[in-house]
């Protein structure tokens, strides 16, 4: 009897370890430049890099009232502020074969109603796929499910359009890896049958 409560205990627990993806890459943007201090132009990431214009490292609240996911930490403005919007693009990180989401949360300017516009590149893996947010767009979580087939080297870019210093605004990019659900149904399926079968050798 307690095998059985044991092997659906651990059955349970694969079950629910399953459901949460195991990161690859992620960022949350906190950690970067002065405690407490937003940085316009920003250009010393740890994790990316900004080519072809600007982008603004914002602290919550701390420059012209933007909040950033939560209402807490930073996050990017992907227009700076020199009239001209820049490409933020990661390090290299290596997938293995397998199924994996790429995760990340943006909202509109937050200070007018213009539109602006920005390509998500998942090099070598995802095409370029453009969002268009209105200035009053709320924070969203946008995620896309991939497959990779076989070792793959790869980075993420955020390109944005315009120039005006006022744009989409980026929090919590991350890349990660997702269980096959099939194969972890299957293992708990045969940890519950050990129990059965401990169960009816004990009787």
């Amino acid at each position: 009897m307690k095998m059985k409560y044991f092997a659906a205990l651990i059955a349970s627990s694969l079950l629910t370890a399953g459901a949460h993806a195991t990161p690859i890459f992620e960022d949350d943007f906190d950690s970067e430049g002065t405690a407490g201090q937003s940085a316009l132009n920003y250009n010393e990431f740890t994790n990316w890099t900004v080519s072809d214009g600007t982008v603004d490292l914002i602290y919550n609240t701390n420059h012209w009232g933007i909040s950033c996911l939560g209402g807490t930490g930073k996050c990017v403005d992907l227009d700076g502020s020199t009239g001209n919007a820049g490409t933020l693009t990661s390090t290299m990180f290596t997938l293995a074969a397998g199924n994996y989401s790429l995760v990340f949360d943006i909202s509109g300017n937050q200070r007018n109603g213009s539109n602006d516009m920005m390509q998500v590149i998942l090099n070598g893996i995802l095409g370029g796929e453009t969002f268009d947010l209105a200035g009053s767009a709320p924070w969203q979580t946008v995620t896309r499910n991939f497959t990779v087939t076989e070792l793959t080297n790869s980075y993420v870019s955020f390109a944005h359009d315009g120039g005006d210093n006022i744009g989409i605004m980026l929090d919590n990019v991350a890349v990660k890896a997702v269980p096959e659900p099939g194969t972890l149904a299957l293992l708990s399926l045969g940890l519950l049958g050990l129990g059965a079968a401990y169960r009816r050798r004990s009787v």
